[in-house]
């Protein structure tokens, strides 16, 4: 029955992508029987004491779609949740008794997909002169520069009656990244700062897409980015 599958795997990776040939593989044998069982269970402690669904969790604080490159193999249709006060990542496993909730091991992940949303992890990131391991959301690159986003949510306690409740607040960053070395961005000024040869040009940005940047913080700023990576300016200033 081995020998079966695995040459059915051969086989099938000749005709499609590797992609396909991975989610054909995990639906085979189940994520259950692969390397993803390499974790240990979570439980979630504070899933009750929640207020006004100020989660702890990237997006929302049920189980996701997405990938993950763990142990240099990536599992494909994986159900995720990413905890952002904690940083830990955490994967639905489903066998015939039900399903549990795992806690992967943070060394082992490479990167990760939830949704549309992408996720590196760098060892070495060096924010405004403090070196930091991290998980980042890419909301932008190209050749010569990044825009990443750094998702962090920090705990606040509630007594509501004699029960204790928690919040948990946004604390993330926005970093403009040249090579392994980022800058946290604020404000318009940190932008200015970092192109300042294009400063009338972003100060007309923050003016005409007002309304998208009080509804959707991060497609406004991918926009920015993305109108600054076009500019004719930048291969006169090095980048």
């Amino acid at each position: 029955m081995i020998v079966f599958l695995f040459l059915n795997v051969f086989v099938f990776g000749q005709m499609q992508d590797k992609n396909r040939s991975y989610e054909w593989f995990d639906k085979v044998i189940g994520n259950e029987r692969t390397g993803l069982y390499n974790g240990k269970q979570y439980i979630d402690f504070d899933r009750n004491k929640i207020l006004d669904n100020k989660h702890a969790f990237f997006s929302s604080d049920e189980v996701l779609k997405g990938s993950v490159t763990y142990d240099s193999q990536t599992y494909y249709n994986v159900g995720i949740k990413y905890n952002l006060e904690t940083q830990n990542f955490l994967i639905e496993l489903k066998s015939g008794s039900g399903a549990s909730i795992l806690q992967l091991i943070y060394d082992k992940i490479e990167e990760f997909t939830i949704e549309d949303s992408h996720f590196i992890k760098i060892e070495d990131l060096l924010i405004d002169g403090v070196t930091t391991s991290s998980f980042v959301e890419v909301l932008f690159e190209n050749s010569s520069f990044s825009l990443l986003k750094q998702h962090k949510k920090r705990r606040r306690e509630h007594i509501k009656g004699q029960r204790l409740y928690y919040k948990f607040l946004d604390k993330s960053k926005y970093l403009f990244c040249i090579d392994s070395s980022c800058r946290n961005i604020k404000s318009k000024g940190d932008v200015i700062k970092s192109f300042p040869f294009y400063r009338k040009e972003i100060k007309s940005f923050y003016d005409d897409y007002n309304v998208l940047k009080e509804s959707d913080y991060d497609a406004f700023m991918k926009k920015l980015f993305q109108q600054i990576a076009h500019s004719p300016f930048l291969s006169k200033h090095g980048f």
